[in-house]
């Protein structure tokens, strides 16, 4: 009966010892340090360098798909230096799909919102961006519908005055109506064609992160006319990547 006791007592040890034993969440992530590309990431994160870093976590996810805390990574760079919510709620779900239960679920599902709601805003800006230059079209094309219908005018105006003319045959030669002086045929004169005006330039208030192209791609819908920004503001920018948020630049609009 004694020996049974033991028996049982050593058995209980066992399977609490055995429990003990699993790894939390964050030591799993810090097993995931030992992987030579993820830990060549987060020095490059500590450096900085955004880009290396990427390359670093997503090498370490085609080596060994396994791994989490390249995707938390990856996310967290995505979210606040990139600007790109797609990727950055990619790489949060993905983490959560290998961490189901980890303590900063909740924490990560805040971000997660966070990125969401930063993504409807950037789509928002950029369909403004479009309608404003639907409007900037509409009006050039009725002002030039309304060039073109003055010049229109001109022309009948041209059209009346000749008919008024006397034709050759009715007017004769000199020699056969000496009393008749020659009609000397007037040109009407064609009212000046207005100026276009000038488009109004719009400004733009510099977020977190904006790059020149990344502004050109928001309100152009096409990132390589950066350039017209950087010379509208010359004044301001000692280079194109001078930019600080808060800062109020010019955008002007496309002629």
């Amino acid at each position: 009966m004694k020996s049974r006791i033991l028996l049982s007592g050593t058995l209980i040890c066992g399977l609490m010892l055995t429990g003990c034993g699993q790894p939390s969440n964050a030591e799993r992530d810090a097993a995931d340090e030992k992987d030579a590309r993820v830990r060549n990431g987060l020095e490059q994160v500590h450096l900085k360098n955004w880009d290396k870093a990427i390359e670093q976590f997503e090498a370490a996810l085609a080596k060994n798909p396994a791994l989490a805390r390249p995707n938390l990574e990856l996310a967290l760079i995505y979210h606040q230096q990139k600007k790109d919510y797609i990727r950055a709620i990619y790489h949060y779900k993905s983490y959560l799909g290998k961490r189901p239960d980890t303590e900063k679920r909740a924490l990560i599902n805040g971000w997660v919102d966070q990125a969401k709601i930063s993504l409807a805003g950037e789509i928002g800006r950029s369909i403004g961006s479009i309608s404003e230059e639907l409007v900037r079209l509409t009006r050039e094309n009725n002002l030039l519908r309304k060039q073109l219908n003055e010049l229109r005018g001109t022309k009948n105006i041209s059209a009346s005055a000749a008919a008024v003319v006397p034709s050759a045959k009715n007017v004769g030669t000199m020699e056969e109506r000496p009393s008749e002086e020659p009609v000397a045929k007037t040109e009407p004169v064609a009212e000046p064609v207005k100026p276009k005006p000038a488009p109004v330039a719009r400004t733009y208030r510099v977020q977190q992160g904006d790059t020149l192209t990344r502004i050109a791609a928001t309100v152009y819908a096409d990132s390589s006319q950066w350039n017209r920004i950087y010379e509208a503001n010359r004044d301001k920018m000692t280079s194109e990547n001078d930019l600080k948020a808060g800062q109020v630049i010019i955008i002007p609009n496309i002629k």
